[in-house]
């Protein structure tokens, strides 16, 4: 009796925990959080919008989407030590139109995350999230440029992950994806004369 009490419980457990681990796809290099110094600091401004193409066709972010790339934009731009301000609108001696783009496999990963949870994730299931970072720059002197930069992440739902997942949390590993790839504008900018050279 002890050990198919013991396999209900495991299967009661199932159901009330998260078996789901995210690992980053890692397409960008890693930039250093570290601030640089002795470079001149510029103002910054942005526009931000976002969609999602999940399914074979855009749609535009809700707030609350954009609210989570405009948080990763900022991040990124105030620990690179590079701006002397970071605002929403215009008028900086730079501005960036930025265009975050989700275009993951969603009817897969909903088809097969539905497998998954259905078996009590005894069968593996997943998806993907792409992510396209479209930025156009510009100075105040008129100098531009249009930045294109791909990253993404993977999810996997899977009864073994439930070791890893306080790990690889899709709430925390998503948005250190997306600041990256916030951060990795930083360089290019600075390489492309836009911003002054550390």
């Amino acid at each position: 009796m002890k050990p198919a009490l013991l396999l209900l419980s495991f299967l009661v457990a199932s159901l009330f925990t998260t078996s789901c681990a995210t690992f980053p796809k890692n397409q960008l290099p890693k930039v250093s959080a570290t601030p640089a110094s002795g470079a001149k600091k510029v103002s910054l401004t942005y526009s931000l919008k976002s969609g999602h193409d999940l399914t074979g066709s855009r749609t535009e972010g809700t707030a609350q989407q954009n609210g989570i790339y405009e948080k990763a934009l900022v991040s990124a731009m105030e620990k690179s030590g590079r701006f002397s301000s970071v605002k929403s609108g215009k008028g900086g001696a730079v501005h960036l139109d930025v265009d975050m783009l989700n275009h993951g496999n969603g009817g897969l990963a909903f088809v097969s995350g539905f497998i998954s949870g259905f078996s009590l994730f005894t069968i593996p299931g997943g998806g993907s999230d792409n992510y396209t970072l479209t930025a156009n720059a510009r100075t105040s002197s008129g100098r531009s440029r249009e930045y294109r930069l791909d990253d993404g992440v993977t999810t996997v739902f899977w009864l073994p992950l439930i070791f890893a997942a306080p790990f690889a949390n899709p709430q925390q590993v998503m948005p250190q994806v997306q600041e990256n790839m916030f951060a990795n504008l930083v360089p290019a900018l600075e390489k492309d004369g836009l911003i002054p050279r550390n």
